[in-house]
């Protein structure tokens, strides 16, 4: 089974276009992000190794802390990377087992590029959207200032960075009608050897 992943900044709506490719599709999805938050909980792989380090597990507290100080943010990474690498292949090959008739499996990551992990796939899809709409899109999901949202997203690669690796490109910029079209299309277009 074809293994295609999904990448795209923070605020980019990478979550909700692997939501609509499960919907539109029945596309299953393997997210990073949630196999981290697993890590980090309470009995998780990764606690002692964050509690010993960073003192707190608590997402938000890693996310400003990195946000500010790149060598927090690779020694985070460097905990979590490892671990996460590790837990995605044990779901990738339930989910192979499981989804026999699906005609891919999508892995969404927000640092598959920088992680290193791109090139373990056929193909990479990248999402982006305007700046200013992540911001947004940050400020209503977290609760953060303006300030605080823009500076998560310029703690990230910029999406000049991920575009060049893209084998398919989404520009979520338009209305959930116009992204749903997307989707569709790229499912398509996935579809075919």
């Amino acid at each position: 089974m074809k293994r295609i992943g999904l990448t795209g900044g923070i605020g980019s709506g990478k979550s909700t276009v692997a939501r609509l490719f499960q919907e539109l599709g029945g596309i299953p999805v393997i997210d990073a992000d949630r196999i981290a938050r697993t890590l980090r909980a309470p009995g998780g792989e990764a606690e002692p190794a964050l509690l010993k380090r960073f003192n707190t597990t608590d997402p938000a507290t890693l996310r400003n802390l990195i946000t500010r100080d790149p060598e927090a943010k690779r020694d985070l990474e460097s905990i979590l990377h490892p671990l996460i690498r590790k837990k995605s292949e044990e779901a990738f090959l339930e989910a192979e087992a499981s989804n026999s008739t699906a005609p891919f499996l999508l892995y969404e990551a927000s640092l598959l590029i920088e992680s290193g992990r791109a090139k373990d796939f056929g193909s990479l899809i990248v999402v982006t959207a305007p700046i200013e709409e992540r911001a947004l899109r940050i400020m209503r999901r977290d609760g953060v200032s303006r300030e605080a949202a823009l500076a998560m997203i310029h703690a990230q690669s910029p999406d000049s960075s991920r575009i060049p690796h893209a084998n398919v490109l989404i520009e979520n910029k338009g209305s959930m009608g116009d992204l749903r079209h997307e989707i569709l299309k790229v499912l398509e277009q996935m579809k075919s050897p």
